[in-house]
């Protein structure tokens, strides 16, 4: 075992050596902080010191349990007086641990809190005159206890105590039948109202973003599952249904700016124009955008240029290069020119832009952390305001964050108002 990890470390300390033969490969970002160009070329990695204790981005050192990936040794070799060492080293975060403390620990309060201003001037669906029965539960309350079930991850019965809790707080008028979330997430035209309260949970953070890159992507979301005693016992086919969540990030702060929910093969590029023109509605202004390959397309990096936004997204391997297209008479938008150019001569000056895009997969990594992969509801139209009420709930808890990071005083009713 000993001989083996010598090994594996030998190999590290080589291709370091390899890394350290390309110019410009380091950038020293502070004294205790490293941008180092990834082996392959594609991306950077961000390695940190502190005291004795070396730590690095990289999925290599994740996995490694904190010994020292190829990008620290690049740094070693680089610094004088500091020598490789396959010694393990705890890793660090650069991360404010005293806010993120407080954050963690009052989440649950202001999510409430938040929450009951976000949704306190929804008005009620219109009700036929001289209807019969009781009257229907505010909309407002309704979508403040289907968003809490889906934050609590409760089911609908377990999740009564929850709504019994927040009225007790004067959150609620009345506590409503633990039917309210399925009875209001089945109903289709609640779908438009979700999506837009997606957007306006991100409103506090416009400032935060102001100036920024936005990033879209998509990911998937397990509409249904059973566990292996079916397939065993019953021969039931094990089938996984899915979802797509397109949205488009903030890489400041991680908040969902606006999202979509579509079928598992909904395109990825159709949405980059919709996404975009959605959030410059909402008063959010960045000034680049950064998107895979999936959204290469001449439209959208014209939608790019007419909202004064810089695009930066990876070329594939036959697109034709900016002479061809000037000779055979076909226009490209001056951000494709300018982004093609960088791309080709400068892959490094391309890539150190290119990455913020990594800043979405962080997003939806912490989206299925906190509430899931998967859903509980099987109605179609319901397994779609789920997913946006999971988003909800998500950009709630970054307000949250954001609240003691940056010091905000987030307000909906301001925002509404606009």
């Amino acid at each position: 075992m000993r001989a083996t990890r010598d090994r594996e470390f030998e190999e590290r300390s080589l291709r370091a050596r390899e890394m350290a033969s390309r110019s410009d490969d380091i950038e020293r970002l502070s004294d205790s902080v490293w941008s180092v160009t990834s082996q392959t070329g594609v991306g950077r990695y961000r390695v940190f010191i502190s005291g004795e204790q070396w730590s690095c981005e990289c999925q290599d050192f994740a996995s490694r349990l904190g010994e020292p990936c190829k990008h620290i040794l690049r740094i070693q070799q680089q610094c004088k007086g500091v020598e490789p060492s396959p010694t393990a080293s705890r890793r660090h975060y650069s991360q404010q641990w005293a806010a993120y403390d407080q954050a963690q620990t009052c989440e649950l309060r202001l999510v409430d809190q938040l929450l009951r201003d976000l949704v306190a001037e929804i008005p009620n669906f219109p009700r036929q005159p001289g209807a019969a029965g009781r009257p229907p539960v505010p909309l407002k309350d309704a979508l403040f206890c289907a968003i809490l079930k889906v934050y609590s991850g409760l089911s609908g019965r377990r999740a009564y105590g929850v709504y019994q809790n927040v009225s007790d707080r004067g959150f609620l008028s009345q506590v409503p039948s633990f039917m309210v979330a399925s009875r209001l997430l089945n109903r289709p035209e609640v779908t438009t109202i979700l999506g837009r309260l997606v957007t306006l949970s991100a409103a506090p953070l416009a400032g935060l973003e102001e100036g920024g890159v936005v990033a879209p992507d998509s990911t998937g979301i397990q509409t249904t599952s059973f566990g292996a005693w079916r397939e065993a016992k019953h021969g039931e086919q094990r089938v996984k249904k899915w979802l797509k969540v397109h949205a488009l990030v903030g890489t400041r702060t991680h908040i969902v700016l606006r999202a979509v929910v579509g079928d598992e093969y909904s395109a990825d590029s159709v949405q980059f124009g919709p996404l975009l023109r959605e959030t410059l509605a909402a008063g959010f202004r960045p000034t680049g955008i950064v998107a895979d390959k999936a959204y290469l397309s001449t439209e959208n990096y014209e939608l790019a240029d007419t909202a004064g936004i810089e695009a930066y997204i990876p070329f594939k391997t036959n697109t034709l290069s900016n002479e061809v297209n000037r000779l055979r008479g076909v226009p490209k938008p001056k951000s494709w020119e300018k982004a093609y150019y960088l791309f080709m001569a400068n892959r490094e000056g391309f890539n150190s832009r290119y990455h913020r895009r990594s800043n979405v997969e962080a997003v939806f990594s912490a989206l299925k952390r906190k509430f899931g992969e998967n859903i509980r509801s099987k109605n179609p139209v319901a397994q779609v305001n789920e997913v946006l009420c999971k988003l909800v709930a998500y950009n709630l808890t970054v307000v949250v964050h954001e609240m003691f990071e940056n010091g905000i005083a987030p307000s909906f009713q301001s925002v509404i108002d606009s």
